[in-house]
């Protein structure tokens, strides 16, 4: 693989996954050749052999005016077909081929498409400015190599699930581990270099780590399950994830200290990664894409402790809006942040009125004050158990539909 190519690889993922999380949507991935590309092109605005100037169509953004050549059907950048649209993210001329996105027509305003072309834009400058990549040794090239096989197993499932052995670093994957995922949200000005973070992660492990980076400002690694968990007192799951939410806290401390910006942290169970490295990485991304739609304050989002944001992120948005509307009475309460922090704070320490009251920092009648006016304002006590159980799922709801 080419250097360039490496480059262009590791920025336009991280890309893919900006957009997305900005316009709420997925979008497809597809290759065809630059033939196919421009004869698409071509049959939008209607060009033929006998027509030597391009007719602008307001269904393909971005197309050359009249003046052009046909050899200028290669700058376009986006066409809207009438039921999908389709961006052109990068054209390579030695391979051939053109890597676009597609997303349905309707899913998408004017002025968003307009915002994704924009970005592609400026990320197709990016790459082509990109210097070199140069690997220190042939374990970095190994590592970033697998962080895009990785990456591509995750977009599409179904394929090889086991490290192929030219990546597998035997002793190190095939030993048990457990996988760590950081994503950053840092200032351009401010973004963190792969080697510092790998070397600044080596000082907190105490040892040599597996360090795949996955995007621009996205990795995986992994330490010895002895180093992290082997502080617990018992050997029991509930035990190993204690030590490991601490191990977290801790690290997550170091990072963010480190660099500005924000920073999510996602970690797994026991592991062997040359089996289980493509669905345990799944499932960390998951857990994080879950953490910041559902826990916006917070940052560690361990994968046992989603079990109902999982739930809920299942089912169509047509029977949440439904669930919210039949059951939800005034939920504008949930609007406001005192309001809401009461019942996460309750709900996180089992419904105990005095632990809840502690954490809170105020009087335990002021917080019983606080429940009865939710009690007043939605119809359901949630001292109750059926009640709290009702609440929270609603409450769930509200914040991934965002709507009544």
């Amino acid at each position: 693989m080419q250097s360039g190519g490496v480059h262009y690889m590791k920025l336009i993922p991280d890309l893919k996954q900006q957009i997305e999380l900005i316009i709420g949507i997925t979008l497809d991935a597809y290759e065809i050749t630059i033939e196919e590309w421009n004869q698409s092109v071509a049959n939008l605005v209607g060009f033929n052999e006998d027509r030597e100037s391009l007719v602008n169509d307001d269904r393909s953004q971005g197309l050359p005016d009249q003046s052009k050549s046909p050899s200028s059907l290669s700058d376009v950048i986006s066409l809207n077909t009438g039921e999908r649209i389709f961006f052109k993210v990068h054209m390579n001329e030695k391979e051939e081929n053109v890597v676009c996105w597609g997303c349905a027509e309707r899913s998408i305003t004017l002025e968003t498409k307009r915002f994704i072309e924009l970005l592609i834009r400026s990320n197709t400058r990016l790459t082509a400015e990109a210097e070199p990549v140069i690997y220190e040794n042939d374990r970095e090239q190994q590592l970033t190599e697998l962080g895009l096989w990785l990456k591509q197993q995750i977009e599409h499932p179904g394929k090889q699930e086991s490290v192929p052995n030219r990546y597998v670093l035997a002793a190190e994957l095939n030993a048990e581990k457990i996988l760590f995922l950081l994503q950053g949200d840092t200032p351009d000005a401010h973004r963190v270099r792969s080697k510092e973070l790998n070397k600044l992660l080596e000082s907190y492990f105490g040892e040599e780590i597996v360090f795949i980076p996955l995007g621009e400002q996205e990795w995986i690694f992994m330490g010895a399950t002895e180093i992290v968990t082997g502080e617990a007192e018992e050997d029991t799951a509930e035990a190993r994830k204690d030590s490991l939410n601490a191990f977290c806290l801790g690290l997550h401390e170091l990072v963010s200290s480190e660099w500005a910006g924000v920073f999510h942290l996602s970690a797994s169970l026991p592991c062997i990664p040359a089996q289980q490295l493509v669905s345990v990485t799944a499932l960390l991304e998951e857990s994080v894409h879950l953490g910041r739609s559902f826990h916006v304050t917070q940052h560690i989002h361990l994968p046992w402790d989603l079990h109902l944001e999982r739930l809920v992120a299942s089912i169509p948005e047509e029977q949440r809006t439904r669930f919210i509307q039949e059951t939800g009475k005034d939920t504008l309460i949930f609007n406001d942040s005192e309001t809401l922090a009461t019942m996460e704070t309750f709900f996180s320490l089992d419904c105990n009125v005095s632990e809840t009251a502690k954490r809170l920092f105020i009087h335990r009648n002021t917080l019983v004050y606080r429940l009865d006016k939710i009690k007043q304002e939605i119809g359901y006590d949630v001292r109750n158990f059926e009640s709290a159980v009702l609440v929270q799922f609603l409450l769930l709801m509200y914040k991934v539909t965002k709507k009544l």
